[in-house]
């Protein structure tokens, strides 16, 4: 299969169910979908991360030995989309302990920023509420970021804040 060929044409026809059981479990075609993943080259990198997120859904071994990968290439300027499926599928997985201040200050920081996506703000607070459950002396930082930036944002943004804020509080 001719995969930049795919995500330009024949991805926008497919469910994802369909796009799902064209991959499979297959390791090689993961790893080929990381590899334009963090390209650049819109749109494939973005429906690559898309197509990356859901199979790791279905099959999550497969996304296991790419998290630290993925985590180093998060703090480069990427697509939106790129981002927000990036961070949907870390969301599943435990952070490296390498990576959780990093991940820290990128989640705050993407929570401060009006231009962010709120699914990525969504993301970053699910990733700040693990983070706080391993350091929960960090818990009421996160809660005073989250709890600032909830009235300039929109009803899911404070919907997801009230959620981990009442999660983050029973730490």
């Amino acid at each position: 299969m001719d995969l930049r060929a795919f995500l330009t044409t024949a991805v926008l026809s497919l469910k994802k169910e369909e796009i799902v059981s064209i991959f499979g479990p297959d390791p090689g075609k993961f790893n080929d979908l990381f590899a334009l993943s963090f390209s650049r080259d819109m749109p494939i990198c973005w429906r690559a991360t898309w197509i990356m997120d859901h199979l790791s859904e279905v099959h999550p071994w497969l996304a296991e030995a790419h998290i630290e990968r993925i985590w180093k290439e998060i703090p480069s300027q990427h697509p939106d989309g790129v981002t927000r499926s990036a961070l949907r599928l870390l969301a599943r997985y435990e952070i490296p302990e390498d990576f959780q201040g990093v991940a820290a200050d990128l989640c705050l920081s993407w929570l401060e920023q009006e231009s962010v996506p709120v699914a990525i703000k969504a993301y970053s607070m699910e990733m700040l509420l693990k983070i706080a459950t391993v350091y929960p002396e960090f818990t009421n930082e996160f809660i005073t970021v989250i709890e600032t930036q909830s009235p300039h944002n929109s009803a899911g943004f404070k919907a997801r804040a009230h959620h981990i804020t009442r999660a983050m509080r029973k730490l």
